[in-house]
């Protein structure tokens, strides 16, 4: 009997992008490797057959632009996810970023949530094994950390900024 494929859920406030980063995804994955469901409340994820799949979660984060009037509402929303993600033990990862970036870090957060999945041993996504990116120096990035869910920048920033404490002391 053939595995399932790893399921992929993109939570999300209205106005923070699920709907459109889960047909980015699609066109990215090869078929079949992911399915990706969508939803702005975890009651609309209760897909027959799915009760024995692996489920990831990303959220969604708010920083996609949103005018002042509904922006209480995407927040009380938001919230909402957070709570009923925590009182459902449901671990998650928040997805920030802009058109292509968000992709690709929703890309790197799937391949850490799921690191054995068969789509990782195609080339058709931009998350490559370590072992096949090339050595490069530490250096840190142009945006804002908290737009990043890349854990290895992460390490490169601390391992950074470490070094230049100690040979500045």
């Amino acid at each position: 009997m053939p595995s399932q494929p790893t399921l992929v859920v993109l939570l999300g406030a209205p106005g923070t992008g699920a709907q459109a980063l889960a047909a980015a995804l699609q066109e990215r994955l090869p078929p079949g490797a992911v399915r990706i469901l969508w939803s702005h409340d975890l009651g609309g994820l209760h897909s027959p057959g799915q009760a024995d799949a692996t489920r990831h979660v990303l959220l969604m984060g708010l920083d996609l632009p949103c005018p002042a009037r509904d922006r209480p509402e995407q927040e009380a929303a938001d919230a909402s996810l957070r709570t009923d993600l925590a009182q459902r033990e449901m671990g998650y990862q928040v997805v920030y970023g802009h058109g292509d970036q968000r992709l690709a870090n929703a890309l790197n957060a799937i391949k850490n949530m799921a690191p054995d999945a068969s789509l990782w041993s195609t080339g058709s996504t931009s998350a490559p094994t370590p072992a096949a990116r090339p050595a490069r120096t530490a250096r840190l990035r142009a945006w804002n950390c908290e737009k990043c869910s890349d854990p290895e920048c992460e390490h490169r920033l601390f391992t950074a900024l470490t070094g230049r404490n100690a040979r500045g002391a």
